[in-house]
């Protein structure tokens, strides 16, 4: 198992790393005030869910373990309590536990979230997994030959998508044949822009490429950072999920942020450079437009509202986190996820915050989509999908979709779907696969599910789904396109 610490990382990894170390046998020893079960509550700004904690003896003291039905967690074990001065912590997740009599208060994950337990004697139930319909057999699939991290794009009855061989893939979404292949050395992560004539997206090179939508051929690329560049920091890409901007096009100019900590507009015709911002940190999420206005999110957090004409920032503020997905406007607010393990409402007026919801210790990776209303987004390791008003953060429903959600739902008339993968090494249970929900109540119609092969890392959909022919279509990690019927 690969040792992760940095504190920029998710905190499902830091419990992956805990669950590594061996449990220390039991020893003869005094009874510890602390030892015991003790179950209570932990709560967050738009919630309150079930929280136990067992310490049990060891070979050093007490062992700690967690119970947390919300996120799939039970009895995953903590490693040997740190417990000074009747203080039990872990600060890798924000855990500081002090007791006083029966009751043990303090803090967990970010942002310090209020935990109330008292001692118990039954541990917390845990749901059984649901038996769920297994949906409609696949219309066609294509094989692309390598694996796919890209959300495919969709326009006229064709699919768009790149591969991490290079290639760059538009095939007929009438039956998946392919139409025509474009390769280059440097790997493909990013979604493409698709318009009528022509098609953009950033390589693992951190160059922004125009292809010819008929036929596929080069028409430009330009590099976003010094051109001069073949190693370092612009050809890594530190979001661990191989995050890439999509370009946005506006009055014939396009906006792209880059990991040099750049964000660019250019001319959508030539390629041609017409401003760049330094932004301060990298940018690995698309732009959002309002307006005359640009807003991007950073790697270090920031928020930035930017002219879009001559690229002159505008207003900034900072969040508790990096930000890898795009931001998006929602009447008066800007939605924001954050890996902070928040999803913030801000004022688009000021950027100041309205309302905050937690998603306990899991990154908020998902795009929301809005449509008619109301936001649809997904919820990484929290494995959910949930319908929100944008206005307060207040949950129509939030539905177990059984994976890691990277990627944002698509919303028909009456169903939302959602991609899913699994990971592993992994602390929480995911599944990869496709669920479908009822858009008015968020119920499970069917889920199909995309076993992890022996040996791999993941399995599913990393990506988003895409809506093309009456068609639900995804790019599996594994690189073979799936359509579906959309029902």
């Amino acid at each position: 198992m690969r040792a992760i610490l940095s504190l920029r990382l998710l905190a499902l990894w830091l419990f992956a790393a805990g669950w590594a170390i061996a449990e220390t046998p039991p020893a003869a020893v005094t009874p510890d005030p602390f030892g015991g079960l003790w179950v209570g509550t932990v709560a967050a700004p738009n919630q309150t869910t079930d929280i136990s904690f067992a310490f049990t003896p060891g070979k050093h003291g007490l062992n700690a373990r967690i119970t947390m039905p919300a996120m799939w967690v039970n009895g995953m074990f903590l490693g040997p309590a740190q417990i000074v001065d009747g203080t039990y912590t872990l600060p890798e997740l924000g855990i500081r536990l002090t007791r006083a009599g029966d009751r043990l208060t303090g803090t967990f994950a970010n942002p310090l979230l209020q935990v109330d337990l008292h001692r118990a004697v039954q541990p917390l139930p845990v749901p059984p997994a649901p038996v769920l319909p297994p949906g409609p057999a696949p219309l066609w699939s294509h094989a692309l030959g390598a694996l796919v991290w890209a959300s495919p794009a969709a326009r006229d009855g064709v699919v768009y998508v790149g591969s991490v061989d290079g290639k760059f893939h538009a095939l007929s979404a009438r039956d998946g044949t392919e139409l025509w292949t474009w390769s280059d050395s440097n790997p493909l992560y990013g979604e493409a822009l698709v318009t009528a004539d022509r098609l953009w997206f950033v390589d693992g090179h951190t160059e922004l490429v125009c292809l010819n939508r008929t036929d596929g051929h080069l028409l430009w690329r330009a590099p976003l950072h010094d051109a001069a560049s073949t190693t370092g920091a612009t050809s890594g890409n530190e979001t661990f999920n191989r995050r890439v901007p999509v370009p946005v096009l506006a009055d014939g100019t396009l906006y792209v942020g880059s990991a040099d900590h750049g964000l660019y507009a250019l001319d959508a015709a030539t390629g041609k450079i017409l401003w760049r911002h330094d932004a301060g940190a990298a940018i690995y999420a698309s732009v959002a437009l309002d307006g005359d206005k640009l807003i991007a999110g950073c790697y270090d957090g920031s928020v930035l509202v930017l002219n879009r004409r001559d690229g002159v920032e505008l207003a900034r503020t900072k969040l508790g986190g990096p930000i890898a997905s795009a931001p998006v406007v929602a009447g008066d607010m800007l939605i924001v996820g954050c890996r902070d393990y928040l999803l913030y409402g801000l004022r688009r007026s000021d950027l100041r915050i309205v309302w905050r919801n937690s998603y306990w210790f899991s990154w908020v990776e998902s795009v929301p989509r809005l449509v008619d209303g109301l936001l649809y987004i997904g919820g990484s390791d929290y494995r959910r999908i949930s319908a929100l008003d944008p206005a307060t953060g207040k949950a129509r429903w939030v539905t177990d979709v059984f994976g890691i959600t990277w990627g944002t739902p698509v919303v028909t008339a009456d169903t939302v779907f959602a991609g899913t993968s699994a990971q592993v090494p992994a602390a929480i249970a995911h599944s990869g696969g496709i669920t479908a929900l009822d858009r008015r109540t968020g119920a499970v119609k069917w889920r199909r599910v995309t076993p992890l092969p022996a040996g791999a890392e993941r399995a599913g959909y990393l990506g988003s789904l895409v809506f093309a022919n009456d068609k639900l279509i995804g790019a599996g990690f594994d690189g073979v396109l799936v359509a579906y019927p959309a029902h």
